[in-house]
């Protein structure tokens, strides 16, 4: 199994286009691998038959990032630096888009499909990536080489895994890409690499790069390839070819991020980011240390805990037997297990006392999101996983004692045990039950973005007062600024992790009234402030207002600076007593609902003083 172009019967042209041997797998590893595609695959069916009823995480998706896909879609050939249905104009730069080339599919497609697609193509990468990751580990095993059905299953089953954990499909190859970017880069390791085989790696690594985030994951795969690198040369075994696709990788990422790049240094007329009043709070480092180790980090939760222990297990178990034909599968462990040690640390570090005093006087750089190195730690305790399995496989398959079945029937239950809580967090799960049951209360895709309910307003806007979308300019209450957006309409207000800090304190002459009355509510948005939106007091916390009983008994804003900013329009997602006493006219008593609606909005008209 160790020649050169074998991959142990496994064609990466039979697995999604990214491999060229030509030698066909044999019947076992086949079948295993086409079964566990199919699994993948399946999860694609709930999104088309629910449509716009499938349910999405909308924390971080719905609210952002789907809006950043969705207007770069619609501006996409404009030429223009500007998004103008954002924050009154504001520059591309505020709404980056963490897989640039999958705005293609929302340029083509309603979004609910776009996004669906997004989860089932990252997915499958995600399950090709793992089970090639696993049979590159298995082919130096003669042993293994015998059981070439029993390894298939094995790949098949942890990548199954790392295919359903519920990464954001948002974030396109971010997370989902990065066992099939470990499999090239082992592969253009090897020296006898055909030509064309260099190539197609160096074409994924382009993949992976123009549909994944710098900012999100692709700092920390430059960062710890370059010292893969830099060891590597110190050892005189270094990969030209490797060192091309790093290249490769840093070019098309500076590429893509020039305009935030400009930005950053000052270059042009870059405006002051509104990061640069961030504060920073400093964590016990032990505590994150330990929670970045056993849990994770935010979006990048992988339920290993039941992994560690079979690490734990399997190192006890071989590491006195450790064979010669095994060497690749221990070391790929072993260099997993300290890779994940080492991000766990760093990211401690930069959210510590430390990262906090150095990275205070950054500017708008001290809000850079370095932890999310935790993103890469997923792909590394899921190919932990795969070693630790074919490692006590190939023990088993040496020496069938009573102690070894045993070792290996517990691991597999672990193994199992880890699978089920998968699926039941999986993104899978709550489109299963909706498709079962149309009741099921989760909110849908339609329900975030008021489908239907907005289009209602829209219609009534142009109908009594003739006025186009780009005539008015509108803010939202009780309902996120992202369903306006997605309906067309020109806001003020919105979510951006990168705005203008001008925008930002004018935005808060606006809703100064209603930040006194909350310490939480001032805290959040002065020291953070991604979410520029109106605020209430009455309900801190609550973007989304289900239509029922509840009703703003004492809202106030400054109406004055908003009507100054542009605002015409208020779109409340519950009815504001006394309205006129803040400066805001109903355009008309009854709300804007349909019968199944999740919103009931209620207009209102920015008086003029």
């Amino acid at each position: 199994m160790a020649g050169g172009n074998d991959l142990g019967g496994i064609s990466l042209s039979d697995t999604g286009g990214m491999m060229t041997e030509r030698r066909k797998m044999k019947k076992p590893e086949n079948v295993w691998f086409l079964l566990g595609a199919l699994a993948v695959l399946a999860m694609g069916i709930p999104y088309l038959i629910l449509g716009k009823d499938a349910i999405f995480v909308y924390h971080d998706q719905l609210d952002g990032e789907v809006i950043a896909y969705l207007l770069q879609a619609r501006h996409l050939w404009d030429g223009s630096g500007i998004l103008p249905e954002f924050m009154n104009g504001a520059a591309r730069t505020a709404l980056t888009m963490p897989a640039p080339a999958c705005v293609l599919l929302y340029r083509l497609l309603p979004a609910e499909t776009a996004l669906a697609c997004m989860q089932v193509a990252g997915s499958f990468v995600g399950y090709v990536g793992m089970f090639l990751l696993l049979w590159w580990a298995a082919e130096d095993s003669e042993i293994l080489s015998g059981r070439k059905g029993t390894v298939g299953f094995l790949a098949m089953m942890v990548g199954c895994m790392y295919a359903y954990l519920p990464f954001l499909p948002v974030y396109g190859l971010s997370q989902y890409g990065l066992p099939m970017l470990l499999y090239c880069v082992l592969r253009l390791w090897e020296r006898d690499r055909s030509i064309r085989d260099r190539l197609l790696y160096y074409a994924y690594v382009v993949f992976f790069s123009v549909n994944s985030s710098l900012v999100l994951s692709g700092f920390a795969v430059l960062g710890i390839w370059a010292v893969w690198e830099i060891i590597a040369a110190l050892r005189r075994k270094y990969s030209a070819a490797q060192g091309i696709a790093w290249i490769l990788l840093l070019l098309t990422y500076l590429l893509e991020n020039g305009a935030l790049f400009l930005q950053i240094f000052g270059v042009g007329e870059s405006t002051v980011s509104h990061k640069a009043e961030y504060a920073l709070t400093a964590v016990s480092f032990w505590e994150q240390w330990k929670t970045n180790l056993l849990q994770g980090g935010q979006h990048s939760v992988d339920y290993h805990g039941w992994i560690l222990l079979i690490a734990v297990f399997t190192v006890i178990a071989v590491i006195r037997r450790r064979a010669v034909d095994s060497k690749r599968i221990f070391r790929s462990l072993a260099i997993s297990c300290g890779c994940i040690v080492f991000i766990a640390t760093a990211a401690a570090l930069w959210d510590s006392g430390i990262g906090v005093s150095l990275r205070s006087g950054w500017g708008a750089l001290k809000g850079f999101q370095a932890n999310r190195v935790l993103w890469l730690s997923p792909c590394l305790w899921y190919f932990a996983l795969g070693c630790c399995l074919l490692l006590l496989l190939r023990q088993l398959c040496e020496k069938r004692c009573v102690r070894n079945v045993i070792l290996f029937t517990v691991t597999m239950i672990l193994t199992v045990t880890t699978a089920e809580q998968i699926l039941l967090q999986s993104n899978l799960k709550p489109n299963l039950q909706k498709t079962v049951n149309r009741e099921y209360g989760a909110m849908s895709f339609r329900d975030y973005y008021a489908v239907d309910v907005l289009d209602q307003v829209q219609e009534y806007i142009y109908d009594n007062f003739g006025e186009r979308p780009e005539d008015y300019r509108v803010v939202s209450l009780g309902i996120d600024p992202a369903a306006a957006l997605y309906h067309g309409f020109y806001c003020l207000d919105g979510y951006s992790n990168n705005y203008s800090l001008e925008y930002k304190h004018r935005f808060r002459e606006i809703i100064a009234p209603e930040l006194a009355k909350s310490e939480y509510l001032e805290d959040n948005f002065d020291h953070w402030g991604n979410r520029c939106y109106l605020f209430s007091a009455e309900c801190p916390g609550y973007y989304t207002i289900q239509k029922g009983g509840f009703y703003f008994q004492n809202y106030e804003i400054d109406t004055e600076r908003l009507r100054e900013l542009g605002g015409t329009y208020l779109l409340s997602a519950a009815y504001i007593d006394h309205s006129e006493n803040t400066g805001l006219e109903p355009v008309r008593e009854e709300a804007f609902e349909t019968e199944d609606s999740y919103y009931r909005i209620y207009l209102y008209r920015i008086m003029e003083k």
